[in-house]
């Protein structure tokens, strides 16, 4: 069930995003709630003059019964498709962490900094505050185990519930909540790119 085979659905027939509420996003995102629930807004290019709404519908609904199917529960739901201003939006949840990486087959983590050192995540790049100032090489930040982080492998952008501590240099910082990886592989996401070379950490405080 890989994500490519959503991004051909969308070049066929298109997912959401931006920053802000996930609802507006303006590019493809992914944020994570209080309990672990990942939803993700994907967003491209679309004209009705050459595609089909509910066919985009009918297919992405497809993928999602598929996995459910093999989960012996809803763990995926397919909140709303939109097409507005030629543009398609698709509303993604997940139930989990686990079920994003299974749904999209791309490596994927939201927990804390703690478990995913526990989990084998190498923190192995460079870091930087939401300033940009550096503050560590090669290891997890200073005083920040109990923190929260996403980790993601694809070129996205990131909306945490709380306020950005530390990213990985290769995170464009967007806002105090907000970051985007840098795809760095050369390969345009709508061509079927699906994973980056390198991992992107965002650290963050979660609301209270």
């Amino acid at each position: 069930m890989r994500k490519r085979s959503i991004a051909l659905v969308l070049s066929a027939v298109v997912l959401l995003s931006g920053c802000g509420k996930i609802e507006d996003v303006t590019e493809s995102t992914v944020t994570v709630d209080e309990k672990g629930v990942v939803t993700e807004a994907l967003v491209e290019t679309f004209s009705s003059e050459q595609y089909d709404l509910t066919e985009l519908e009918s297919s992405v609904k497809e993928l999602v019964d598929a996995y459910n199917k093999d989960a012996g529960k809803t763990q995926v739901t397919l909140k709303k498709t939109e097409v507005k201003d030629e543009t398609a939006h698709v509303l993604m949840e997940y139930g989990t962490d686990d079920d994003y990486r299974g749904f999209n087959q791309v490596d994927f983590f939201a927990g804390t900094v703690k478990d995913a050192v526990k989990d084998e995540y190498s923190f192995s790049g460079d870091f930087t505050d939401k300033s940009g100032k550096d503050v560590s090489e090669g290891t997890v930040p200073d005083n920040c185990e109990d923190a929260k982080v996403v980790i993601i492998r694809e070129p996205l952008c990131v909306l945490v519930p709380g306020t950005i501590l530390y990213v990985s240099k290769n995170m464009e910082i967007l806002g105090n909540d907000r970051a985007r990886l840098v795809d760095d592989t050369g390969i345009p996401y709508e061509n079927a790119q699906v994973s980056t070379e390198a991992y992107g950490y965002v650290i963050y405080n979660e609301e209270k």
